[in-house]
C-alpha cells in the first residue's frame, strides 16, 4: 500500500476465497454499495479475514474534524465471531476524535461505531448495514455531531482493573485533597474489592489495610480525546498537566506531611493509591458537566515511590528526607496500574439510580417494622427517601423470616434497631435511620425512651403507621402532639389487598376519619365485601395462646410493598388527603387500584362525648329523606365507638326496614331484616362498625327539634343502650342542611 496508509497484516486473497460468513457478506455488500469501493481482501495468520475498502463520505467545505471525501477503511472479522469486527481508519494522519477505541499502537485508529454489546448488535446487522454504519460514523464525525448533546461525556482515560469504593462525599467536602486508607475485601474467585475510608473510620494498624491513598482534583478539561492509560507515575504526571496539575510536586508535598504525621514504619511498606478527580466539560468554554474518577495503584511501595520522586533517601534501612528535592527523579521507574473507582451509595446517588430528580429529605417517624413496614422502608431507603426514626417493640423471630426484610442473622434482635443498622450500612454518609425499641402504647416505658419518642414525633414531618393496629393508629392521631402528617398502611388478612390512608398536609381530614369513610366503602360496594374476611390459614409458631401468625405469601407482600413505597414517594408532592386500595388478582397476578374519594369531617362536642361524621354521610342521609317525601322515614345509624377517648363515629345508616310505618307526620321503624344486615356489616368490617343509634326525618318546613313521640323513642333508646354502657344517640334530619344529633339526653 501507499505510505499514506498504515499497513495491515495478512496475505492478499480473492473475495471468493473468503471463508468467514460475515466477511463474505461484507465483501459482497462493498461490491454492490453505491458509496463504497473495494480495495482488497486479506487473511491473517490467526485465521481472521480483512476487507479493505474506500468509503465515499459526504463532507462539508468546513468540516469540524479532518475527515476526507474518501477514507480508506479496513474491517477485520474474527474467525470465531465472538467479538465485534474491528474497524480501522488506515490513513496515517487520521485525526484523534471522539469515539475512538484504544489500541496498543495509536495508528491505525480503531473506530467505535456502536455502544451495543456484540451479542445484541450481530442479531440485526448485515454487511450492508455495517457499510452504512461506518459511512455515517465518518459523516457525523466530519460534522462534529457524532457525540450528541444529550449523550454522556466521553472518558478521558479508559482501561482499569478491580473496583475501588470511595466515600460518597469525596471531592464535595471542604477540601478536595484527602488522605484515605484502603482495605481489601475478598470477593471470591480470586477477585478483590478495595474499600477506601477516611482515617477516622478505619484502624491504620488493621491487617486488612493494604494501601494508603491520596486524592487530587484537577482543573476542568474538555472531553472527547481518549488517552491511553499511563503506565508509569511520570506518564500520569504528564497526562495530568492537561488539567493544570503538577502531580509530582503535589505528591512530594503530601508524602512529606504524611510521613511526619504517621510514624509507623510498616506504613512505608504499603503501596500508594492516587485517586484523581477529572472534571469534564462538553467543549473548551463550557462549565463542568461531569466528574470522571480515576485511581492508580503503584506497583512499588510508598518507600520506593518517595525515593524515585527525589523526596527522600534510604540509608541502612532508614528513610531520611533530602534537604533539597532531587527533581531529576520523576517516577519514571514507578509502574502504575488502574483501578475502577466508584462512589459509595449515597442518598443522592440512591435517588438518581431510582430515576428521581430531586430527593425528599422529609423526617419520618415509622411505627411498626413488620413484613410490610420493613419492606416498604427498605424500598424507600434504596431510593434515598427520607430521614428516619424507626419505632417497634418487637424482636425478629424465625417465623418472621418468611416475609421480613431482615435476614436470619438478626434473629432475636430488635427489628427497629437492626433495620436502622441495615439502612445505615446501605446508605453512605451520616446515619439515615435511628431506632427506638419501644411500645408506643405503653406509657410505662423508661423516661428516656418516652423522651425519645416525643422528640421523634415532634420533629417528624410524616408519621408512618405500619403497625396494622387500630389502637396504635388512634393513639398516633389523638394522643401524639405533632404537626406531622399521618399515613397509615396495612394489608388485609389474606395479603391480597393493601390500603393507604393518608391525611392532607394540614391534617384537616385525620386518619381516623379516613378509616371510617373507608369502612363505608366496604359495606356499600359488593365487590369489597370479602376484603377484611379472615379466610387464610393461621399457624402457631410458639406455645403462647397469642403466638399465631397468618399464612401470607411473601410475593404478595413484596408486590404490595413496592406499590406502597412508590405511592408514599408520590404523596410527598400531593398535599390532599388520599385513600386507596390495591387488590391482587391471584389467578392472573393483575393489580387493580380502587381510589376512594373522601369528604370533610364534621365534629361536635356533646357533654363528654365527641361526635364525628362527614359531609358524605350527611349528603347521603338527606338524599334518603328526599326520596321518601312527603312521608317521614328513618332507620338505624351505623358507626363505631372509641370508649377510651369518648368518641362516637357516625359512618353510615340503614334505611327504613320494609315493615316500618311511614306517614307525612309519623314514622314508626320496623325491624324486618335489620339484625342480619347489622351482623353482615360487622363481618365485612371485622367488627369495627356496629349499631350506634336511630335516625328519622321530619316533614318539610319543620324544625329538627324532637317531638313528644321522639322523646318517647329516645327514652326507649336510652333504656336499651345504657344496659350495654353506651350512650343513646338519635339523629333528626330536616330540610337540606338541617339536622340535629341528640346524645345521652334531650333538652
Amino acid at each position: 500500500m501507499s505510505k499514506e496508509f498504515c499497513d495491515v497484516d495478512g496475505e492478499v486473497v480473492f473475495a471468493e476465497d473468503l471463508t468467514i460468513s460475515r466477511a463474505k457478506d461484507f465483501a459482497t455488500a462493498v461490491e454492490t454499495a453505491e458509496f463504497a469501493y473495494p480495495v482488497e481482501c486479506r487473511r491473517t495468520t490467526s485465521g481472521g479475514e480483512i476487507i479493505v475498502f474506500d468509503a465515499d463520505v459526504e463532507v462539508s467545505q468546513k468540516p469540524a474534524h479532518d475527515i476526507r471525501y474518501l477514507e480508506r477503511i479496513a474491517v477485520i472479522f474474527d474467525q470465531s465471531d465472538a467479538t465485534m469486527p474491528e474497524i480501522l481508519a488506515l490513513r496515517c494522519d487520521f485525526p484523534s476524535v471522539p469515539h475512538i477505541n484504544l489500541r496498543l499502537t495509536e495508528f491505525p485508529r480503531s473506530l467505535c461505531i456502536t455502544e451495543q454489546a456484540y451479542s445484541e448488535w450481530k442479531l440485526h446487522s448485515t454487511g450492508a448495514t455495517l457499510v452504512e454504519e461506518i459511512r455515517q460514523w465518518l459523516i457525523s464525525t466530519a460534522k462534529g455531531t457524532l457525540h450528541a448533546d444529550d449523550q454522556p461525556l466521553e472518558p478521558l482515560l479508559v482501561g482499569s482493573e478491580g473496583p475501588l469504593v470511595l466515600p460518597s462525599d469525596l471531592f464535595t467536602t471542604s477540601t478536595n485533597s484527602e488522605l484515605l486508607f484502603i482495605s481489601v475485601e475478598d470477593s471470591g474467585n480470586g477477585r478483590k474489592t478495595c474499600i477506601a475510608k477516611r482515617p477516622k473510620d478505619i484502624d491504620e494498624n488493621s491487617n486488612l489495610l493494604e494501601y494508603v491513598a491520596f486524592s487530587f482534583l484537577t482543573e476542568p478539561q474538555p472531553h472527547g480525546i481518549i488517552h491511553n492509560a499511563p503506565a508509569t507515575l511520570f506518564e500520569l504526571h504528564k497526562f495530568l498537566e492537561g488539567g493544570n496539575m503538577d502531580l509530582l510536586d503535589e505528591l512530594r508535598s503530601r508524602l512529606k506531611v504524611w510521613r511526619n504525621e504517621y510514624k509507623e514504619a510498616k506504613l512505608l511498606e504499603k503501596r500508594l493509591a492516587l485517586i484523581i478527580g477529572l472534571p469534564k466539560t462538553r467543549d473548551e468554554n463550557a462549565t463542568t458537566e461531569e466528574l470522571e474518577l480515576r485511581a492508580f495503584l503503584t506497583v512499588e511501595t510508598i518507600k520506593k515511590v518517595g525515593i524515585e520522586i527525589g523526596l527522600w533517601a534510604e540509608t541502612d534501612g532508614c528513610i531520611g528526607h533530602l534537604i533539597s528535592v532531587d527533581h531529576n527523579k520523576m517516577g519514571t521507574e514507578i509502574q502504575v496500574g488502574m483501578l475502577n473507582p466508584v462512589f459509595s451509595f449515597s442518598r443522592k446517588r440512591a435517588a438518581e439510580f431510582n430515576g428521581i430528580s430531586s430527593r425528599s429529605s422529609k423526617k419520618i417517624a415509622a411505627v411498626g417494622l413488620g413484613a410490610l413496614g420493613s419492606q416498604v422502608f427498605m424500598n424507600l431507603i434504596r431510593a434515598g427517601y427520607g430521614e428516619w426514626t424507626l419505632i417497634d417493640k418487637d424482636f425478629l423471630l424465625p417465623h418472621n423470616l418468611a416475609r421480613h426484610a431482615l435476614p436470619g442473622v438478626f434473629t432475636g434482635g430488635a427489628k427497629s434497631r437492626w433495620m436502622a443498622e441495615l439502612a445505615n450500612h446501605t446508605i453512605d454518609g451520616d446515619s439515615i435511620a435511628d431506632s427506638i425499641v419501644a411500645d408506643v402504647l405503653n406509657s410505662q416505658e423508661a423516661p428516656e425512651t418516652l423522651e425519645k419518642l416525643e422528640e421523634a414525633f415532634t420533629s417528624a414531618e410524616i408519621i408512618l403507621d405500619a403497625s396494622a393496629s387500630v389502637p396504635v393508629a388512634r393513639h398516633l392521631v389523638h394522643d401524639v402532639d405533632s404537626l406531622a402528617r399521618r399515613i397509615s398502611i396495612f394489608l388485609n388478612p389474606q395479603g391480597t389487598d393493601m390500603v393507604i390512608l393518608a391525611e392532607d398536609e394540614k391534617r384537616e381530614i385525620t386518619v381516623d376519619s379516613l378509616e371510617m369513610q373507608y369502612y363505608r366503602y366496604l359495606i356499600n360496594k359488593p365487590y369489597l365485601e370479602d376484603h377484611l374476611l379472615r379466610d387464610s390459614e393461621w399457624f402457631r409458631y410458639a406455645a403462647s395462646c397469642r403466638d399465631v401468625s397468618a399464612t401470607i405469601p411473601q410475593d404478595f407482600v413484596a408486590l404490595q410493598a413496592s406499590i406502597c413505597s412508590r405511592t408514599i414517594h408520590q404523596l410527598t408532592s400531593n398535599e390532599k388527603a388520599f385513600v386507596a386500595m390495591w387488590r391482587i388478582d391471584v389467578d392472573c397476578i393483575n393489580v387493580q387500584r380502587y381510589l376512594f374519594l373522601m369528604t370533610s369531617p364534621i365534629k361536635c362536642k356533646t357533654g363528654e362525648w365527641t361526635l364525628c361524621t362527614d359531609e358524605g354521610f350527611l349528603d347521603k342521609i338527606h338524599e334518603a329523606r328526599a326520596n321518601k317525601l312527603p312521608n317521614e322515614t328513618g332507620g338505624v345509624l351505623i358507626g363505631s365507638y372509641d370508649m377510651q377517648r369518648k368518641i362516637i363515629y357516625i359512618v353510615d345508616f340503614l334505611p327504613s326496614p320494609p315493615d316500618s310505618e311511614e306517614w307525612p307526620t309519623l314514622y314508626i321503624r320496623g325491624c324486618q331484616g335489620l339484625h342480619s344486615k347489622i351482623k353482615r356489616i360487622q363481618q365485612i368490617t371485622a367488627n369495627q362498625l356496629k349499631y350506634v343509634g336511630e335516625w328519622h326525618s321530619h316533614p318539610p318546613n319543620c324544625s329538627v327539634k324532637p317531638s313528644q313521640d321522639d322523646r318517647k323513642v329516645f327514652d326507649w333508646l336510652s333504656y336499651h343502650m345504657k344496659t350495654d354502657g353506651l350512650p343513646p344517640l338519635m339523629l333528626i334530619v330536616g330540610d337540606p342542611g338541617k339536622y340535629a344529633f341528640y346524645l345521652e339526653q334531650i333538652d
